[in-house]
């Protein structure tokens, strides 16, 4: 199942034996050893996704979500407005590669949509990881998710 994304150049070690095996599976699919990587990480990341429970995930997103964005928010910004929470977001989206975003605003009514490949559960943690920050703005978005997107409208 092919995966669409943007790619970033990473360089790192892997044992001999390990890359061997690498190399014969990608040969064996007629795909290249990058490709079969990428698809082993994200069927993992899946995989441990989909291993806790959904209240778990609420949670984590939660707490991970009042600490992390307000310490880098105001730390780059200086202070937590609507604004500087959606130059996190698109920062998260240009840099960390967590999802791909996209904004709306009309008429001071903001629709962002945040898409990605990581299945409902990465979807149930990205809503209230972000959903912290906006709090911490003073905005109470509403919010649809599904297994590929989150969609914050305020």
């Amino acid at each position: 199942m092919a995966r669409e994304g943007r790619t970033v150049a990473k360089s790192f070690r892997v044992n001999e034996k390990a890359l061997g095996a690498l190399q014969e599976e990608a040969n064996r699919q007629s795909i290249s050893v990058n490709t079969l990587v990428n698809q082993l990480l994200l069927d993992y990341s899946q995989e441990i996704l989909n291993s806790v429970p959904d209240d778990n995930l609420v949670k984590a997103g939660q707490i991970a979500g009042k600490s992390g964005p307000m310490a880098i928010i105001a730390s780059k910004w200086g202070k937590i407005t609507v604004n500087t929470v959606i130059e996190f977001i698109h920062d998260l989206s240009a840099y960390a590669n967590l999802f791909e975003y996209y904004e709306k605003n009309e008429n001071e009514r903001w629709t962002i949509t945040l898409m990605h490949e990581l299945g409902p559960k990465w979807s149930t943690f990205l809503t209230n990881y972000i959903g912290e920050a906006f709090i911490a703005a003073g905005v109470q978005p509403k919010t649809r998710t599904s297994d590929r997107a989150v969609i914050f409208t305020f």
